[in-house]
């Protein structure tokens, strides 16, 4: 198998463990991280982890906003397949064009995503952008609707 374009293949093989987090086990890691943040919470600890979030060795895009890509930029949604790489060597692999880069922040329930973006340069350009803590504030569910409504009057695209 392929891993993409031949130069720096240690950094594709790290960026794409990286990125090979599977909707089932980010959801799992999710709930197992919920469930286990509001124990604490309710023990009266801090769920917050030390952790240092990265979106792999991609270069970061210039004027990242809070969430999603810089003016003028869009996702770029890709595939395992893509021919759509950057100057660096590395491909645009997700349908979707973000992913979870960790979770588990602030009060237990707080995430960041990673977002591919392609600008006016087109494929060569992409760069990534990491986005604020969502929902580092949140300690229930009710906290996390309301910041799932919050982020859908959001234009990410």
């Amino acid at each position: 198998m392929s891993l993409g374009k031949p130069g720096k293949p240690g950094r594709r093989v790290t960026e794409r463990v990286a990125r090979r987090v599977s909707r089932r086990d980010a959801l799992r890691r999710a709930i197992v991280g919920g469930t286990t943040g509001l124990a604490a919470l309710a023990a009266g600890n801090s769920a917050a982890q030390a952790q240092t979030c990265t979106c792999g060795p991609t270069r970061r895009c210039d004027k990242c906003p809070d969430i999603g890509c810089p003016h003028k930029y869009h996702l770029c949604k890709g595939s395992f397949s893509s021919g759509c790489f950057n100057a660096q060597g590395y491909r645009c692999e997700w349908p979707s064009g973000n992913w979870i880069a960790c979770m588990g922040l602030g009060k237990g329930l707080g995430y960041k995503v990673c977002y591919d973006c392609i600008g006016p340069g087109g494929c060569e350009g992409w760069c990534t952008c990491l986005t604020k803590c969502i929902c580092c504030g949140c300690t229930s569910p009710a906290d996390i609707k309301a910041e799932q409504r919050q982020l859908q009057h959001l234009d990410l695209a």
